[in-house]
């Protein structure tokens, strides 16, 4: 039995950004997600709940029933130094086509770490260079 009683079966992702221009271009220019929300959080409200040091701009956008929030903070932290660490690794999307969808993502210059690959779950999975570390993992399902 789930402690939780979820409002909806979605989980939404916050992802403080190193460069906020380069993260908002990236998930809304690139992957095509819809900006559906702008926000200011107050450094009272971010601090009082714990959220960051101060206040900042967050920008929602789309994906499916996710939502991803884009912080944009001043003085923001550094992009991590190396590519694989403790904290969040990758977003999963699940395509219905991924060889269209790696064609048509690195023809707006989205950088894949590879070509898609078969997998025990999938007919493909391929993983594409995001800002700060973060990999997208395009996933075909069976």
């Amino acid at each position: 039995m789930s402690i939780l009683k979820l409002k909806r079966p979605t989980v939404d992702i916050a992802i403080t950004c190193s460069n906020f221009e380069e993260s908002l271009r990236f998930y809304h220019e690139l992957l095509g997600l819809e900006i559906v929300m702008e926000l200011d959080i107050s450094a009272p409200l971010a601090q009082k709940v714990g959220l960051a040091p101060r206040g900042f701009h967050q920008v929602r956008v789309q994906a499916g029933n996710t939502l991803i929030k884009l912080m944009d903070i001043e003085t923001p932290p550094s992009p991590p130094e190396h590519s694989f660490g403790a904290g969040l690794g990758w977003l999963t999307i699940l395509v219905d086509d991924i060889e269209g969808t790696v064609k048509k993502l690195k023809q707006k210059g989205v950088e894949f770490v590879a070509d898609p690959v078969d997998a025990p779950d999938a007919v493909g999975v391929a993983c594409a260079k995001a800002p700060d570390g973060i990999l997208i993992e395009f996933v075909q399902p069976n």
